[in-house]
């Protein structure tokens, strides 16, 4: 099972090269991700234990219904004239929304910063962020999920655009966006934003400069960030290390950190099964689309009409324990998309997901290709989605897909297109 895991998506990978030879698909980019994945797998890591056949077969299964959905026709619903209003991007906006974002994260990061200046370890700072008392961190929480945190990814994705398109360039844009990202890196003392912000740069890379060369100084810009995040995610890895690190050199750090966010979570899967056996078909495909309408339920049960569903609070209750992933190795939280897709419905429903999901890649990357550049944002928030598809599903966030829809604010309708 090991070497199909890890032929799979090579051949798959080739095949997408084949046909459509560019980097920036979502086949091709889908496709390296579980590649390495299943080198990694097959090389193996003393620390971890080798993931279970299920948890696997969950895997394969979600990469051949993700590949499949390649050869999907068109489906067409709805006023198809409305996905033809082109759109332009607005920097100046979009700078007014980065200063405001950049001076909330600001004040919500003073506490951290104080931990950090006193010798406060990272893994105690991150704990801090995630743990909520009170009535006021509670809405302090929805401040951040549903406000400040999908218009950090809004200015992030903006900022790229000001790097790679040199009549949206706004230096202001940039700045505040790098100290965006450092903040939420310092506050949660996590490397998911530092690498994140990575994956949407070579994205705006690879997308906003297809039929044009970099310059000198986009390069150094490019390099300069690069190594920014770079010297971020060594410095946290150095810093969060666990006691079974405290001998290894960075290099090695960074390589176990590498096999255990890619590869541990597959492990993690089999583990989550194992523990809850009954776990397949719990959430009836609510995990598909839960970012989307979780908010709906909070704002019902806040009013008093609903009780808030217990179908939403099966992930963080069953597949976000703290599970023995090694002899001395633990892991929580990350049971890749498919892990998602299995609670929901078995191996049918990580079929029929992973095509749904793949479908949507490929029509968003088809439309950016056109030139739509609000289509081309949208398309940068998938590209993260899909280069952590063997961490989680973003999707069952609601800050992540609400960034979806706040993208809109940073886009100005240039024309509308009539088809008669």
């Amino acid at each position: 099972m090991k070497v199909v895991i890890c032929i799979l998506p090579i051949i798959c990978f080739l095949m997408s090269m084949h046909k459509y030879k560019t980097w920036n698909n979502p086949y091709v980019i889908f496709n390296i991700l579980w590649s390495v994945v299943g080198i990694l797998i097959l090389c193996g890591n003393k620390s971890v234990y080798t993931p279970s056949i299920t948890a696997m077969l969950c895997v394969i299964t979600g990469i051949i219904g993700f590949n499949l959905s390649a050869l999907s026709r068109r489906i067409t619903l709805g006023n198809r004239s409305v996905l033809n209003v082109k759109y332009m991007f607005n920097p100046r906006r979009a700078a007014i929304i980065s200063t405001i974002v950049l001076i909330v994260s600001f004040f919500l990061s003073i506490d951290a910063i104080r931990s950090l200046l006193v010798g406060v370890s990272y893994s105690d700072i991150r704990n801090d962020y995630y743990t909520y008392d009170g009535g006021g961190s509670v809405l302090l929480y929805y401040f951040r999920e549903y406000i400040i945190d999908p218009l950090r990814y809004v200015v992030i994705v903006s900022a790229i655009f000001a790097i790679f398109k040199k009549e949206y360039r706004s230096k202001l844009l940039i700045l505040n966006a790098s100290f965006c990202v450092l903040l939420q890196a310092v506050s949660n003392g996590g490397r998911y934003i530092l690498m994140n912000t990575f994956f949407m740069i070579i994205c705006g890379a690879l997308i906003l400069n297809r039929n044009a060369k970099l310059s000198l100084k986009q390069k150094m810009e490019i390099v300069f960030f690069g190594g920014i995040l770079a010297y971020g995610l060594i410095f946290l890895t150095n810093s969060r290390a666990t006691y079974l690190m405290q001998n290894m050199t960075i290099g090695e750090k960074m390589f176990s950190t590498v096999y255990q966010y890619f590869a541990g979570s597959i492990t993690y899967l089999g583990e989550v099964i194992k523990n809850t056996p009954n776990i397949k078909g719990t959430t009836y495909g609510v995990n598909f689309v839960a970012g989307w309408i979780s908010p709906l339920f909070v704002i019902l049960n806040y009013i008093g009409i609903l009780s808030y569903p217990q179908v939403f609070s099966v992930i963080g209750t069953e597949a976000c324990k703290v599970l023995k992933i090694g002899e001395n190795l633990y892991y929580n939280a990350m049971p890749t998309v498919f892990g998602y897709f299995y609670i929901d419905g078995g191996l049918v429903l990580i079929f029929i997901e992973a095509w749904i999901w793949g479908y949507i890649c490929k029509r968003l990357y088809t439309r950016a290709e056109n030139g739509n550049l609000l289509f081309t944002a949208v398309y940068i928030l998938m590209f993260l989605q899909i280069c952590n598809a063997s961490t989680r599903w973003f999707l069952y966030s609601t800050g992540y897909c609400l960034a979806f829809i706040y993208m809109r604010l940073v886009f100005d309708r240039e024309k509308f297109v009539r088809r008669w």
